[in-house]
């Protein structure tokens, strides 16, 4: 799964300096994966595709990326990023019961470990912990190794409940084309309300 990371990366940096897409022989993307046995749907704004080979449908986690990148032809997205989606089994939802209480804690001093890939506190600066409504979003800096060779340290997650599961995404630019607060807070935005859309209708049965 690594090297798949890795050659997601690569592409990643010839398509964001160019106008057109390309297409890399062997991609697995589709405009939305079925996750958790059908129950859930991973899918991003206009010009994002799911990666079937770097997702893990079973265990809730998908990877998303311009289509392109993933060579499914398709116009480039206005915000070119990596976005993973982790959803949780039925009956973990714990944001929207009391959504301040969740972005008091991450604002606590537990909020970096539990937002540490790596379990390491210490990697890990918060900027900024914001919630609107049943939402929560988070704007930090993990100085940790990314899985993703050349990811930038700022990340951009969002936390929130869809039909009692907790859904986490998280939005990172790479060192070649970094997000800004602006475009980071922006694709976060753009991908909550494409998972929340396509999670009010009936999901697909697993791709």
């Amino acid at each position: 799964m690594r090297l798949a990371r890795k050659s997601i990366a690569g592409a990643f940096f010839a398509l964001a300096g160019c106008a057109g897409g390309v297409n890399f022989a062997g991609a697995k993307g589709v405009p939305a994966l079925a996750l958790l046995g059908g129950d859930f749907v991973a899918t991003g704004p206009a010009g994002y595709c799911a990666d079937r080979n770097a997702s893990r449908p079973q265990t809730g986690f998908a990877i998303l990326a311009p289509c392109a990148v993933l060579g499914v032809q398709n116009a480039p997205p206005a915000i070119f990023a990596m976005t993973t989606v982790q959803v949780g089994q039925t009956g973990s939802a714990i944001v929207a019961q009391d959504p301040a209480a969740f972005a008091a804690y991450l604002e606590g001093p537990s909020g970096p470990q539990l937002l540490s890939r790596t379990g390491d506190a210490g990697s890990v600066s918060i900027s900024d912990v914001t919630q609107i409504g049943d939402q929560v979003t988070v704007h930090l800096v993990d100085e940790a190794p990314a899985a993703i060779d050349g990811a930038q340290q700022d990340e951009w997650r969002a936390f929130f409940d869809v039909a009692g599961r907790l859904v986490t995404i998280a939005v990172r630019g790479l060192d070649e084309a970094p997000l800004t607060q602006a475009s980071g807070d922006a694709l976060l935005s753009q991908t909550i309300r494409a998972i929340i859309g396509a999670n009010a209708q009936q999901p697909a049965s697993e791709i």
